[in-house]
């Protein structure tokens, strides 16, 4: 039933137990933590378990006998979403009529419970808010079409609400899907029949929420009487909309004692951190929150107005977040710190998201107008033969072509193809792409390479994850390479040492010095960022970065490429030294330190491992410090070095990463090879222009130091200018001075 955002899961409770407790209507709505499933069944009854987006199970109601089911009587041909027309005659005077009360009775019953209705033959279960969504909700002059997308969306959101562990959803948007208008239905729908409760809307601007709330009034004014309380106050509220009596049948006459009026508001509130704070929210949604201004970051937001749906440890509200994703330094980033904390799979101890709230992204390709079939479902891929779309006309290719048909015709502008793919992602790597021009290096290019190494069919066979360890626990004898899943190095498939240098070291005398010295630095070099501080600028605990680069001479090893990735804290930093020593020797390959902590490289020099570290590659012996002399290793934060290491990093990228466009690196249209995703999100976000734009990217220093720790330099000796002699010389051997 659950055709896009899910699938049935089987085995969940034995069938006997399920039917047995179905004829008892045992079933309560909400999360049965016995089965681990959120069940949204309000009749008392269990049927298909659907697993749906992030590993959320889903409960839905027991699918009735074929008769009760809506359409049953017409082929399948003509088993469309029709609107139920209202009886001849109903209104506001004549609705407390007898002949009018069963009709209005199975208003309510499918306003609460949801309706089963046969489409194209396939039965489907909607959800009591999204029929009332479909029959009521009005703001212009047609009423909405049925989507089977908005309607698992509308499902997914059910399943929010009955869970006692969620605050609710937060939903990246797709553009035109008609999101905003689901909240308002929801806000309209719940609180036109529950007492004493606060529901509120926010947005990225003031006005934006006042017109939202416009047209959830415009809205209100269009339910039928039976719906539609009584209001204190305009007939066309401005600020807020108090219902003030129930919305119920009642027979003609008919009064209100005290205490049984509604004494519910529906407001909206402009865009300030303290919005809403202090009130008992029932129902709250933000629209377009990662599209909200600097001075109201919708992370810290979030964290107030999550304690206003509670009481104590009990959740009394539910929020809608919802928002197409703006760039990263427009807003998008504080959203996406919520999204990233709101992963289903991902729980505390108390049973609930970091954030609280049920994260939720959608293919946009399910989303697009002009790609619904008569039915309401999306017409995806290219259908065999013209299928009539929901506007009447016949399509011969599927949403996926029509996105991929955008995308190609803007190839040639970066900018324009970057907007496309946010306004209508496909993935969620896609929904938080920055804007192009914010990204120093081509943006295009690194998320060409991010997408695919997700894309590929198993990426973890892309890479090794692992620990070093020295052969039974004795320093400086031989590396092991153990496989852990949660392993601080990250290694390219089938990238391990050649064995012929594995773990080799030879003793050398170079410039006074007898220390180990590598056997493979023809191979590559190691670029290493140590961390000697526990907090970055931004608040973060800095990690130890390193990165291992290949040359071109590489015997097995895929050449000018980056084969191992480290970008960890562990608990100590001495074990972060160690770290960084076991990989060199497992390789047999120097590296390139900055000299950030010379802590590290004196840990180094101690060890005896002093050739290991190379020389500042800019400076010839005699021009390199006393500390750089004893220690080898960079400087950091040096103009000139910087400029050479964003100089590397670019060329780099546009050499080797992404889609191929031209062949002199490699064939016209294939991927590079950059499996390590973390390093590529650096990539794209570090800013080289600002001071500490670069420091606080770990995997951006390290990465670049390897790069320039491979390139060949000639720095020729400082030349000095011959001075001419004016005056003639002799040479005055012998008895007579003769001019030389």
């Amino acid at each position: 039933m659950i055709f896009y955002l899910g699938h049935i899961v089987e085995g969940v409770i034995d069938e006997k137990t399920r039917l047995m407790r179905n004829k008892s209507k045992q079933w309560k709505y909400g999360y049965d933590a016995s089965i681990d499933v959120v069940i949204i069944s309000k009749d008392g009854t269990l049927g298909e378990i659907y697993e749906m987006y992030g590993g959320l199970k889903v409960g839905l109601p027991e699918k009735p006998q074929h008769k009760e089911i809506i359409n049953f009587k017409k082929t399948a041909l003509n088993q469309k979403w029709e609107r139920e027309t209202p009886p001849e005659g109903l209104n506001s005077e004549t609705q407390f009529d007898d002949k009018y009360e069963d009709y209005i009775q199975d208003q309510f019953e499918k306003r609460e419970k949801g309706v089963w209705i046969y489409l194209n033959g396939l039965p489907v279960y909607i959800p009591g808010t999204y029929w009332f969504f479909l029959t009521w909700y009005r703001e212009e002059d047609e009423y909405p079409q049925l989507r089977i997308i908005q309607n698992e969306l509308m499902i997914f959101w059910e399943a929010c609400k009955a869970d006692d562990r969620s605050y609710g959803i937060i939903y990246v948007k797709n553009r035109r899907f008609g999101w905003s208008a689901l909240c308002n239905n929801e806000k309209l729908e719940i609180g036109s029949r529950s007492e004493n409760k606060l529901l509120g809307m926010i947005s990225k601007k003031g006005n934006d929420a006042k017109k939202l709330f416009k047209r959830l009034v415009t809205a209100f004014k269009r339910l039928p009487p039976f719906f539609q309380p009584e209001i204190d106050g305009q007939s066309t509220p401005k600020t807020e909309l108090v219902f003030s009596e129930q919305s119920k049948k009642r027979k003609s006459g008919e009064k209100l004692t005290e205490g049984e009026g509604l004494d519910t508001t529906i407001s909206w509130a402009n865009t300030e951190g303290n919005a809403f704070d202090g009130d008992k929210m029932f129902r709250l949604s933000a629209d377009e929150c990662a599209k909200w201004p600097k001075d109201v970051p919708f992370s810290q937001w979030w964290t107030v107005a999550k304690t206003c749906m509670r009481l104590g440890s009990r959740i009394v509200g539910k929020a809608m977040c919802g928002s197409t994703v703006n760039a990263m330094k427009k807003g998008g980033a504080e959203f996406k710190k919520i999204w990233d904390l709101s992963d289903i799979s991902e729980r505390n101890e108390n049973n609930q998201t970091k954030s609280g709230l049920y994260q939720l992204f959608i293919d946009a390709a399910f989303c697009i107008e002009g790609f619904f079939d008569q039915y309401g479902f999306s017409i995806v891929e290219d259908p065999e033969k013209p299928v009539l779309n929901e506007f009447g006309k016949y399509v011969s290719i599927g949403a996926a072509r029509y996105l991929k048909n955008e995308l190609d015709s803007l190839k040639d502008d970066p900018e324009a193809y970057n907007e496309q793919l946010r306004q209508f992602p496909r993935n969620v790597r896609e929904a938080f792409r920055d804007e192009a021009n914010d990204c120093d290096f081509n943006l295009m290019k690194i998320m060409e390479q991010m997408d695919y190494n997700e894309n590929e069919d198993d990426p973890e066979t892309h890479i090794e994850t692992g620990n070093l360890t020295w052969k039974g626990g004795i320093q400086d004898t031989e590396v092991i390479w153990n496989p852990d899943p949660k392993g601080r190095f990250w290694i390219a498939a089938g990238c391990h040492p050649p064995a012929e240098f594995r773990n080799k070291k030879e003793k050398r005398m170079i410039n006074g010095v007898l220390a180990w010295a590598p056997l493979a630095g023809h191979i590559g070099s190691v670029g290493i960022d140590p961390y000697n501080r526990s907090k970055t600028v931004d608040g973060r605990g800095s990690k130890g970065s390193a990165h291992l680069k290949t040359k071109y001479h590489t015997y097995a090893l895929p050449k000018l490429a980056y084969i191992v990735e480290y970008i960890d804290r562990p608990k100590t930093v001495e074990l972060f030294f160690e770290d960084m020593i076991m990989l060199s020797h497992y390789y047999s390959i120097p590296f390139l330190a900055e000299l950030s902590n010379e802590k590290f490289l004196s840990t180094v020099l101690e060890r005896g491992y002093r050739h290991f570290s190379l020389n500042n590659p800019f400076k010839r012996w005699d021009e390199l410090s006393h500390t750089e002399k004893k220690y080898g290793g960079i400087p950091p934060q040096d103009s000139k070095i910087g400029d050479q290491q964003f100089y590397a990093i670019e060329s780099y990228i546009e050499e080797h990463v992404g889609i191929a466009r031209e062949g002199s690196n490699r064939p016209v249209g294939t991927c590079g090879f950059m499996p390590f995703n973390r390093t590529l999100e650096q990539w794209k976000d570090v800013d080289t222009s600002t001071p500490g734009g670069r420091t606080k990217y770990d995997a951006f220093i390290s990465s670049s130091l390897a790069a320039l720790a491979n390139q060949k330099r000639e720095i020729k000796a400082a030349q000095t200018e011959k001075i001419e002699n004016p005056f003639e010389t002799y040479d005055n051997k012998g008895q007579i001075s003769k001019a030389s």
